[in-house]
């Protein structure tokens, strides 16, 4: 049960956290795989962790370049 709330927690702080914290943890995650002691229990939780890093980090960016391209459209609307 504390796995739940931990999970919920971790989540609350991902959604709270910038986009460039949310790669600079993700690419601490990376780095972590690529020093080669990894222990099994903790690789399936930081490959969990990092999926929803990516996932969160591809939404954030879709995002933001949903809102560039309303503003180079009211730009170029202002403009004509």
């Amino acid at each position: 049960m504390s796995q739940t709330k931990t999970s919920a927690a971790e989540q609350a702080a991902t959604e709270q956290a910038s986009l460039n914290e949310l790669m600079i943890r993700l690419d601490e995650i990376v780095a972590w795989f690529n020093s080669g002691d990894i222990d099994i229990d903790q690789a399936t939780h930081k490959f969990d962790e990092g999926v929803k890093l990516a996932e969160q980090i591809k939404s954030r960016l879709a995002e933001t370049d949903t809102k560039i391209n309303q503003i180079k459209l009211k730009l170029e609307q202002a403009t004509e």
